[in-house]
């Protein structure tokens, strides 16, 4: 690792939020965990909790503030469209320069990847219909950073189409830029929360990727 990072995490209180946390932390970087749970904010050792919520824009900017980068790693159970996913994207499209920050790294779909020529996963028969919302939702946040202009620096992570899985971090996985879902040598597309912590991170600490798309699979 390089110069530390100051992360801003929205979303930390959650389970792969605060998987990135601990990733981020476990390298030395500095992190301002936000969100409404604070019981689960104050247990990320090392972190600092900021309670924020995004429906009150000027405590997310009072949160951000200061960062090298914010990580949306947020989820949506409240609405049958899950349109706070998309709702975020626009909002830290329009925050972040107000914070003065300048990168936006957000953990996206996979159900928009291409699993073949003109096939994407969530138009596929055998897509998950439960999952179908949350997949549309996340396509539609990518459009909207892909349409924003060059304010804002951002990356989308990607996961594999249907399987991010609980686990710990290998450190085995293959990362690449795209809409096209990876597979291994096994023709296998999955990956453990852990690894995916751990990619998120690599990029945070490179910047290879930016205002682009990226996925990972071990």
């Amino acid at each position: 690792m390089g110069t530390a990072v100051k992360i801003a995490i929205i979303g930390a209180s959650g389970r792969l939020g605060g998987t990135i946390a601990r990733e981020a932390l476990a390298r030395g970087h500095e992190v301002v965990a936000i969100g409404r749970d604070r019981a689960a904010l104050a247990a990320l050792e090392g972190a600092r909790p900021v309670p924020a919520d995004l429906d009150d824009a000027d405590s997310v900017v009072n949160a951000v503030a200061g960062s090298d980068v914010i990580v949306s790693a947020v989820t949506d159970r409240t609405t049958a469209d899950r349109s706070r996913i998309p709702a975020t994207a626009a909002l830290l499209l329009e925050l972040a320069p107000r914070a003065g920050v300048r990168r936006v790294a957000f953990v996206g779909g996979g159900g928009s990847l291409y699993i073949a020529p003109g096939l994407r996963a969530l138009d596929a028969p055998a897509f998950p219909e439960r999952f179908r919302a949350e997949a549309l939702a996340q396509a539609e946040a990518l459009r909207i950073l892909r349409d924003a202009g060059d304010h804002v620096e951002w990356t989308y992570l990607s996961p594999p189409p249907h399987y991010l899985l609980p686990g710990e971090k290998t450190g085995h996985y293959l990362v690449r830029a795209g809409d096209d879902a990876v597979v291994n040598a096994d023709g296998e597309s999955a990956i453990t929360e852990g690894d995916f912590a751990a990619v998120l991170v690599d990029e945070l600490e490179q910047n290879r990727y930016p205002r682009r798309r990226f996925t990972a699979a071990s």
